[in-house]
């Protein structure tokens, strides 16, 4: 494993990594489909997983629902979703150990940074419920980078703004498309378990310079 002494920042994804968000969006989808009178179609979750908002609906349209707006179907998913992740309870959403591994790196001096496909208007108040929302130095999302996590511009930006060197920072992500875009800007690649990507896990610890199950077995490391 590669060493962390020389880690000065740190970045995380929020859906499926800080955030346990399977079971919110698995909701929103069923009652998308069901409104429609489908079912979720097979492997959905998977595939727009890294997908900002605006490229989800494009491929949702050209998949399954050629004949609906992009536009419609985005403030759709925003009615369906915003209220859970707006909830006064929305701490019960971090992934076990993920709010005091913040607090850690925080008190360590090591600077923090969210990189992101979701929105301010969903993730700000969830942090704000976990407790976390002052402790990130830098935000970033895929439309301010203009590509998708897959690509490595928003992890390029968001060292900037932290004003690291990429090879400084650790990037935390669930998504294995996600985490080969960190790793080939140099950053310290950590895979993080969640049960939506469990498909790729195999190739994550393959990849990923650390591989983990729970923040709760990240006491040592950092």
């Amino acid at each position: 494993m590669k060493q962390t002494s020389g880690i000065r920042a740190a970045v995380f994804d929020l859906d499926g990594t800080l955030i346990d968000s399977m079971e919110i969006w698995r909701e929103v989808d069923e009652d998308f489909f069901a409104r429609r009178g489908m079912a979720v179609p097979e492997g959905y979750q998977e595939r727009i997983a890294h997908l900002g908002f605006r490229e989800c609906a494009a491929f949702t349209v050209r998949e399954y629902l050629p004949n609906e707006s992009e536009a419609d179907i985005i403030e759709e998913w925003r009615a369906l979703s915003l209220s859970k992740y707006s909830a006064a309870d929305g701490a019960k959403y971090f992934k076990p150990g993920a709010i005091a591994f913040v607090r850690c790196l925080r008190e360590k001096g090591i600077r923090l940074g969210v990189a992101t496909a979701s929105s301010p208007d969903f993730f700000m108040p969830i942090l704000r419920a976990g407790g976390v929302d002052t402790l990130f130095c830098e935000y970033c999302t895929v439309d301010e980078a203009g590509r998708n996590k897959s690509c490595p511009d928003i992890f390029l930006l968001i060292a900037k703004k932290l004003g690291v060197a990429p090879a400084e920072c650790a990037v935390f992500e669930d998504n294995l498309a996600a985490l080969r875009a960190a790793k080939g800007t140099g950053m310290f690649a950590v895979g993080v378990f969640d049960e939506a990507s469990r498909a790729f896990h195999a190739e994550m610890e393959r990849e990923a310079d650390l591989f983990i199950r729970s923040f709760e077995d990240l006491r040592d490391i950092f």
